[in-house]
């Protein structure tokens, strides 16, 4: 190659090379997007959100959060798997979109961990079980003897896998069985049962909370196997009789694959301070969650953690791909 070829070639290759680092370095240069697969007033939405306020401040741009809902959660996830990996576009993931698909859609357009770079663990949420104002049961124990005194003929509400699964290892650990009513979010299917027209389901806390204050729905325990301090007179589902129930979902924050490190890890430093700080706590405790900061390298951790048991739990709840 001549020599004015290759200091041309040099020279090309530095200005190319300086201008992707001040790229990084200018990150963000327009308003961040985040997308959630569930409802406007959903937990999700609630929470980045938040969130946003707080990220916003830090990285001198705005949080935007585009709801992109359907029943598996597979439109937004295929959105920011398409997105220029630039950290302008995020995802909400969570135990639907980032480990329960891998078993229960067929042909799923993503993969969970091929199509992302994890940023940061958002949420750790236990759901409640409710039931209409006017089913008369006002424990667990009383609901399974209900149902069994009447199988196949209770329904419940679906919004996202979470709910489904918890109502399948209701099922599977006491016997009873119930026609299932699927709904594009949680706070979808949450009407219904609200408006009497579904008997129960397994829900976020915060969707339930104002069908709780109007006495809407009934409350009757709440999924993990510790209680909720915001909800501490509500047992689990371990006190109210069902032994071996345990189950919490889980949210974080995905950018697309290929994503500078530089530009992940400014965008985790923002989250996990919104996370930490006294005002997010305060947040956290209020919304029946758990906050916890982590590493992008510890939310893949768990993420894949979180995809065995989604497996096992799957199976054991003896549901198909559809």
């Amino acid at each position: 190659m001549p020599r004015l070829s290759r200091y041309l070639l040099a020279a090309v290759l530095a200005t190319t090379t300086t201008l992707g680092f001040s790229q990084v370095d200018r990150f963000p240069t327009r308003p961040v997007q985040v997308v959630i697969t569930s409802t406007p007033g959903s937990a999700s939405d609630v929470i980045t959100r938040f969130l946003g306020n707080d990220v916003a401040k830090t990285l001198g741009q705005p949080v935007i959060v585009v709801s992109k809902a359907s029943a598996a959660g597979t439109i937004g996830a295929d959105q920011v798997r398409r997105a220029q990996p630039d950290g302008h576009t995020l995802f909400l993931g969570g135990n639907t979109t980032m480990s329960a698909n891998v078993f229960l859609v067929k042909n799923l357009s993503y993969d969970p961990v091929r199509d992302f770079e994890p940023i940061a663990l958002a949420s750790i949420n236990p759901l409640i079980l409710v039931v209409r104002s006017d089913l008369p049961v006002n424990s667990v124990a009383e609901l399974v003897e209900y149902a069994k005194a009447r199988p196949g003929q209770m329904n419940y509400a679906v919004g996202n896998s979470g709910g489904r699964v918890s109502t399948q290892l209701l099922m599977s650990l006491t016997g009873i069985s119930a026609q299932d009513i699927t709904f594009p979010g949680a706070s979808h299917a949450m009407l219904e049962v609200a408006a009497g027209r579904l008997d129960f389901m397994f829900t976020d806390p915060l969707v339930a909370e104002p069908f709780l204050k109007q006495g809407r729905v009934k409350p009757l325990a709440v999924t993990s196997s510790v209680r909720l301090p915001a909800m501490g007179n509500l047992p689990t589902m371990i006190e109210a009789g069902v032994q071996g129930y345990d189950y919490a979902s889980y949210t974080g924050y995905y950018a697309p694959r290929g994503t500078p490190k530089a530009v992940i890890s400014a965008l985790n430093a923002a989250f996990v301070k919104a996370i930490e700080s006294d005002e997010g706590k305060e947040f956290y405790n209020r919304m029946a969650m758990i906050g916890k900061a982590t590493t992008p390298e510890e939310l893949g951790a768990y993420q894949k953690e979180q995809t065995a048991l989604w497996g096992r739990l799957v199976k054991e709840a003896g549901l198909e791909p559809q």
